[in-house]
């Protein structure tokens, strides 16, 4: 039976060997090849892939940054890539009911594809949105679209939302009536 001095010395030895550096960093690249193949910003294009595909594709890589964009100026920001048109909407506080929103979408139909900057009243319950207006961006590039959509959201600050009371408070009595 060996020592745990003689145990620990082996093991140094054994982490040294060229083979299994080898395979750690084999091991490693094929994590970051993953990292890099699951990103929202990866997309994946080939030769046989059409103009949609690819306009398709960089909407999603631009939509993520200007997500991220939006994120960083401190607004709340959900994606939606699973349907279509893809989109972002863009909320200032935690997703009440009857709050204004902002929403990015790219429209591939529309002069050849470009980006549109909308708003609208968010509703909890059905979670969708109703459009109240919406204009094309004025560029094509994730810093043009997420400076639209700020400038978008800073003017719906002072908006009042659409958010009705549900229920009637109840008054409390303050003592006896004379």
């Amino acid at each position: 039976m060996k020592t745990y001095q003689d145990w620990q010395l082996q093991k140094k030895l054994d982490a040294f060997t060229e083979n299994d550096s080898f395979k750690n960093c084999l091991k490693e690249s094929l994590y970051l090849l993953e990292a890099s193949s699951n990103s929202r910003y990866s997309v994946e294009v080939n030769y046989r892939s059409k103009i949609k595909e690819v306009l398709e594709a960089f909407a999603k890589i631009c939509l993520g940054y200007v997500s991220a964009a939006m994120k960083q100026s401190g607004y709340h920001v959900k994606h939606v890539y699973d349907e279509k048109p893809l989109r972002i909407l863009v909320s200032s506080r935690n997703w009440d009911d009857g709050e204004w929103v902002g929403i990015v979408y790219f429209h591939p139909d529309h002069d050849g594809g470009c980006f549109i900057v909308s708003k609208g009243f968010y509703n909890k319950d059905e979670k969708s949105v109703s459009m109240q207006s919406r204009n094309k961006c004025k560029g094509d590039s994730a810093a043009e679209i997420a400076a639209d959509l700020r400038n978008l959201m800073h003017s719906l600050k002072g908006k009042p939302d659409r958010h009705v009371d549900k229920l009637k408070g109840i008054p409390l009595k303050r003592g006896p009536k004379k």
